[in-house]
């Protein structure tokens, strides 16, 4: 949308050449929608939510406004709420995946490992699933990297950019948990919570 002409709400503010302006600028729209967004559908809502935004706000916009820049802009800023939303469901995703995976894995040893099997028992792994999706993401983070992925303290502080004591204080935020929860299992866990340095 380079070197285009400038129009005035003016010029579009009825309800015809509104009609016309809408078929002559939402393909243009909706492909700098799309080069951001990647869908086609987003990018089509996205472009029609904006001109339609435009549209019911018409009348509170200044006449001296550049119409397209105003709707472009609009456009802009959905595709960034956009984005920033999916990028936060990607993380979440991620996050959910991984708790999901450890049960997997957890599940496939206790069927593989007969001594295994003695000790985590499924109702065990089941109490250990619910209370790790309890915990603030953060110390949820740190207790799988260190207990379940078997990453040093040091390791993890150096990745994350936090002191060992923050890394200390989530573990232990998260073994009490377990703890708690798992009480009537307490050797067990014992053995399943054993220091990892």
């Amino acid at each position: 949308m380079k070197d285009r002409e400038k129009i005035s709400p003016f010029e579009v503010n009825s309800a015809t050449n509104f009609g016309s302006f809408y078929n002559i600028y939402y393909k243009r729209f909706n492909r700098y929608a799309f080069y951001y967004v990647n869908d086609l559908q987003t990018a089509e809502d996205i472009t029609h939510d904006a001109i339609l935004y435009y549209w019911e706000n018409k009348d509170k916009i200044p006449p001296e406004t550049d119409m397209l820049g105003y709707i472009l802009l609009t456009v802009k800023n959905k595709c960034l709420n956009y984005l920033k939303h999916l990028q936060i469901e990607v993380e979440y995703n991620k996050k959910a995946i991984e708790l999901y995976e450890w049960e997997i894995n957890a599940r496939i040893m206790t069927l593989e490992d007969e001594n295994y099997a003695n000790i985590f028992t499924n109702e065990i792994i089941e109490i250990i699933t619910q209370s790790l999706s309890k915990l603030p993401e953060q110390t949820r983070n740190i207790f799988i990297k260190n207990r379940l992925n078997y990453q040093s303290r040091k390791e993890i502080a150096a990745e994350m950019g936090v002191s060992l004591q923050k890394i200390d204080y989530h573990i232990k935020k998260a073994n009490s948990r377990l703890h708690k929860d798992l009480k009537d299992y307490l050797a067990i866990l014992l053995i399943f919570l054993q220091k990892i340095c």
